[in-house]
C-alpha cells in the first residue's frame, strides 16, 4: 500500500480529520493532504512523526508492510543503532548475538526470582 493510502487509512480509523492529524503532527493541513494525495511524499523526520503519532512502527507506514501495526519501543537510541547494525548481519551471526542476549536475560531473570 502506497504511502498516501495508508496515511488516509491511519487518520481514518483515528477518527480524525485532516486538521486534527496536522495539529497532532505539528505540520500544515495542507501537507497532509497533499501527502495523502500522494503529489508529495514526507520527508523521514515527518513519517517518524507519522508513525508516533499513530503509534505504529515506520516500516508499517512508509512501506508495502502488511498485517496489524505494531510498535516495539526502544527508547535507548544507541541500543536500537546497535540493533538496526545487527540487522544486517549474516544469520550465524544474529543467532549468536541472540544466544548471547539470551544468557543475560535469563541470568537477570533467574538473579530477580533469587533476590525477592
Amino acid at each position: 500500500m502506497a504511502i498516501s493510502n495508508r496515511l488516509k487509512q491511519l487518520r481514518q480509523e483515528k477518527g480524525w480529520s485532516q486538521e486534527q492529524l496536522a495539529r497532532k503532527a505539528n505540520i500544515h493541513q495542507k501537507q497532509i493532504s497533499s501527502y495523502e494525495r500522494g503529489k508529495t511524499l514526507p520527508s523521514t523526520e515527518i513519517l517518524i512523526r507519522f508513525a508516533e503519532t499513530f503509534d505504529v512502527s515506520l516500516d508499517y507506514l512508509a512501506f508495502d508492510v502488511e498485517g496489524k501495526p505494531s510498535k516495539i519501543e526502544v527508547s535507548d537510541r544507541e541500543l536500537l543503532r546497535r540493533f538496526e547494525d545487527i540487522d544486517k548481519l549474516d544469520e550465524k551471526d544474529k543467532q549468536t548475538i541472540i544466544e548471547v542476549m539470551d544468557v543475560f536475560i535469563l541470568k537477570n531473570k533467574f538473579k530477580g526470582l533469587t533476590s525477592s
